[in-house]
């Protein structure tokens, strides 16, 4: 367990460094979505994996002359240790605690959903909520405030931000990654990396906007405007989560195209070098031929065939 703790930290912690110096400011948003969500997984899975590759030594001939040792037994009381068990009680324990938090997160913003007018929004559904809230977003429900909704105080803008939510099943990533915070709670590895994933789906919004509109600085003016003040669902995908330097720099930038190759295909050698530094092992495997005789089969062959074994030494 160790193993694989120490083993699949290593590679979460190679492919985010990855994503931060080399991909993270470049426009390749629905590439960096993959790539975060695939080096979780990846990273969980190589530990697991073991390529072999035999290495042959030059034979070796050994003769041994085996004769009986006595064997002395001696005899031990065995002691058993309660250390692993009450580690893995505390950490089912806390797991457990941790389980329970995210069940409860994700029902209540079902129940919200269920017990709150809904209305019909291309393919999402419009909650209206009493709360004083910004629009987010859970699976394909889009959470904002009725008196907003009814005054038309929400911009076009804002309801094309959530639909790329909604379109693009951003719900799904927040779940798998807080299912493993949950359960690798100890991690904290895997907290940067939901932080990396909601940016980048801020990304991934943000560059539709800018695409269906085209009117960045009423946008950028728009999010600094509603960004602030206002607190982030635990669950859900938010318009104010992170509204940085990051994004409004973005919303401007343009990625050529053979960077951008250039940049995914510098992916590969960081994958191979981890499969070869903790998938490869190198065995060692000899011929070896070894002859095995006793002290007392060489004087009954002696007696029985003396002239065959003087033949046999000889070619030996």
């Amino acid at each position: 367990m160790i193993d694989f703790l120490i083993k699949s930290s290593i590679c979460l912690t190679t492919f985010l460094v990855f994503y931060y110096l080399i991909l993270e400011r470049e426009k390749t948003h629905q590439f960096n979505r993959f790539y975060l969500l695939l080096s979780i997984v990846i990273s969980f899975i190589l530990p697991f994996l073991t390529f072999e590759i035999i290495k042959i030594i030059p034979a070796v001939e050994e003769v041994q002359t085996i004769t009986s040792i006595p064997v002395a037994f001696e005899t031990t009381t065995e002691t058993i240790d309660y250390t692993p068990l009450v580690l893995w009680s505390i950490y089912g324990l806390i797991t457990f605690v941790f389980l329970i938090r995210f069940g409860k997160n994700i029902w209540k913003l079902v129940s919200k959903s269920k017990s709150n007018p809904i209305v019909k929004y291309k393919n999402a559904e419009l909650v209206l909520v009493d709360e004083k809230t910004l629009p987010h977003t859970f699976l394909n429900s889009i959470f904002i405030n009725s008196e907003d909704y009814n005054q038309r105080n929400i911009e076009d803008e804002l309801y094309t931000h959530e639909l790329v939510h909604v379109n693009q099943k951003h719900t799904l990533d927040i779940l798998f990654i807080e299912l493993l915070k949950s359960i690798f709670w100890f991690n904290p590895i895997l907290i940067f990396y939901k932080k990396a994933i909601q940016l980048n789906h801020e990304f991934l919004a943000d560059g539709k906007v800018v695409e269906s509109h085209n009117n960045v600085p009423f946008y950028q003016s728009l999010l600094l405007q509603k960004g602030n003040g206002h607190q982030t669902i635990y669950l859900a995908s938010n318009l104010n989560y992170l509204v940085t330097k990051k994004r409004l720099i973005m919303m401007t930038k343009n990625t050529p195209k053979t960077i951008a190759a250039l940049k995914k295909v510098a992916v590969i050698p960081i994958l191979a070098g981890l499969i070869y530094f903790f998938c490869v092992e190198i065995v060692a495997q000899e011929k070896k031929y070894l002859l095995k005789i006793t002290i007392q089969k060489i004087m009954l062959l002696l007696m029985r065939h003396p002239k065959q074994i003087k033949k046999q030494t000889k070619t030996i």
